[in-house]
């Protein structure tokens, strides 16, 4: 069956007005996706915000609580990494036999330091179980964190 110019007419102006509507419901559904990304990257970003507020303070309250454990841990810290640090050439020239007993003497009051501070930590309850009980508490409030995040994002308040 042969088909008319104006039978032709009639079915691309069909195929436009589908097209139209396809596109406007892309467009649509492209909106709609941005604006829930949008929502969901708000949410996590403010849940993150609070955690990490909730972390630094419970940190600040307990180096105020504890504010020797804190200098001894900073002291034993830096003790070992200067240990760790190699001498320069200068070093050995300027010191020389005396570089070799300060070394010595130092290396003992950083193990020292290391020690007293190991026992002072555990005396305070921030050793490693102490620390990784504190450690698991973050991640459960981080995980919730997350899972409220999600809610909010899916709109499931």
């Amino acid at each position: 069956m042969a088909t008319t110019d104006s039978e032709s007419d009639t079915g691309s102006a069909t195929d436009q007005t589908s097209g139209g509507g396809l596109r406007q419901h892309a467009s649509e559904a492209y909106e709609t996706a941005r604006q829930k990304t949008a929502e969901f990257y708000g949410a996590a970003r403010e849940n993150a915000t609070s955690a990490y507020e909730t972390t630094r303070q419970q940190a600040a309250e307990t180096i105020d609580t504890y504010p020797l454990a804190a200098v001894i841990g900073g002291f034993a810290i830096g003790a070992l990494i200067a240990g760790l640090l190699p001498r320069t050439e200068r070093e050995n020239e300027a010191l020389g036999p005396i570089g070799g007993k300060i070394n010595d003497a130092a290396r003992e009051a950083a193990f020292a330091a290391r020690d007293a501070g190991r026992d002072k930590l555990d005396e305070l309850g921030l050793n490693r179980e102490g620390l990784s009980e504190r450690l698991g508490e973050f991640a459960s409030s981080a995980s919730e964190a997350i899972r409220n995040s999600r809610r909010s994002g899916n709109g499931n308040e």
